[in-house]
């Protein structure tokens, strides 16, 4: 199997970018719900266009959910001005604090906005980043 320096440049570039963002990541603790689950904004890596904020989230699960995990990363778009949320991407992971051999990862396919309810987690989460990013 022939494989072009070219590609092998690309290949590694792109797993060394990974590995570096993934290094970068400050994980901020922002709240936890009524059932322990704890919620952390990549405080750093939070971007912004307009009224979307765009976000890495890290949620770590007091049980393990059906398909095993215990921390869930997801890749956010937090809307600011209409309060709204939607995941774009998301990663599972066997262990706390993104622990353990991926148990998945993918891009969420037709990522739908999902109103936030006055108090709860994600309403929480809209303030925190939206106030910390548009300062």
């Amino acid at each position: 199997m022939f494989i072009s320096n070219h590609r092998i440049i690309a290949l590694f570039t792109f797993c060394f970018a990974g590995i570096m963002s993934a290094q970068a990541a400050v994980m901020s603790p922002v709240t936890s719900d009524a059932q322990g689950n704890h919620y952390l904004l990549d405080t750093e890596g939070m971007t912004r266009k307009g009224y979307l904020v765009y976000v890495w989230q890290l949620q770590n699960l007091a049980q393990r959910n059906e398909q095993g995990a215990l921390s869930i990363r997801t890749q956010v778009e937090f809307d600011c001005r209409f309060r709204q949320s939607r995941v774009m991407w998301i990663t599972l992971y066997p262990e706390a604090d993104e622990g353990g051999a991926v148990i998945s990862s993918g891009m969420v396919s037709n990522p739908q906005w999902i109103p936030a309810q006055p108090g709860d987690v994600t309403d929480e989460l809209i303030d925190y980043a939206c106030r910390r990013i548009m300062r």
